[in-house]
């Protein structure tokens, strides 16, 4: 009787916002493959039947969970050129999908229509649009900045650049030079564009340019 009251008292302070802190703290401590309905019932204290009435099923919970890993993408503040606000948006938005907690960033994808991830789109469009750039343009071209950096970030070979580079380095080294011709001559260009951390924002400002010329702006505007 007194474990019914101690579940039914868990129960009635477990919130959505609760359920996604722990169950983002499990992943970042234990994987994604650990998370469970189960397991996360018994880091809440709860029975588990009673996270259903917040999400209907895993799938439902770990794409809110990747979601929520956005809050952390810091907006920019009003003031600086459009661009410049784009990459500060877009370096941070990275910075934290390629942090991959606990393998999430697999997830991040599915969760586009997250709260978390629509409060980043919401800043795109309204830096984009505040440039000039018609609601439509401002929406294609924000499709294509969001695909560019969930991309490069989840393309990543390794977070330390030396590792990264080593690793490049030894498979393509590996490969026969008559069946791969263009990646044998090109191995240690490749090795160093696939470890530079400067070549998200190379691709990025090429991006730019594009979008900006689209629109009818100059590319050399900062």
């Amino acid at each position: 009787m007194a474990t019914e009251r101690t579940g039914e008292a868990s129960s009635q302070r477990l919130s959505r916002e609760r359920i996604l802190n722990v169950a983002l703290e499990l992943v970042e401590a234990e994987g994604l493959e650990s998370l469970s309905m189960r397991r996360l019932a018994q880091a809440l204290d709860v029975w588990p039947m009673s996270i259903y009435r917040y999400f209907q099923d895993k799938d439902e919970l770990l794409d809110a969970v990747a979601g929520s890993a956005a809050e952390a993408v810091t907006l920019p503040r009003g003031g600086a050129s459009w661009r410049s606000q784009i990459r500060a948006l877009l370096r941070d938005a990275r910075r934290v999908l390629g942090a991959d907690p606990g393998g999430l960033a697999t997830r991040l994808p599915r969760a586009i229509l997250s709260p978390g991830l629509l409060r980043v789109s919401e800043a795109g469009l309204a830096i984009l649009e505040g440039a000039g750039f018609s609601t439509e343009a401002a929406a294609s071209a924000w499709r294509a900045l969001l695909s560019y950096t969930f991309g490069f970030a989840m393309l990543s070979v390794d977070p330390a650049p030396a590792e990264a580079r080593r690793r490049a380095r030894t498979a393509l080294a590996a490969l026969p030079d008559d069946k791969f011709p263009s990646l044998a001559a090109a191995r240690d260009e490749l090795a160093e564009a696939l470890s530079d951390e400067d070549e998200f924002d190379r691709g990025l400002d090429r991006l730019l340019d594009g979008l900006a010329a689209a629109a009818g702006q100059s590319s050399n505007a900062a």
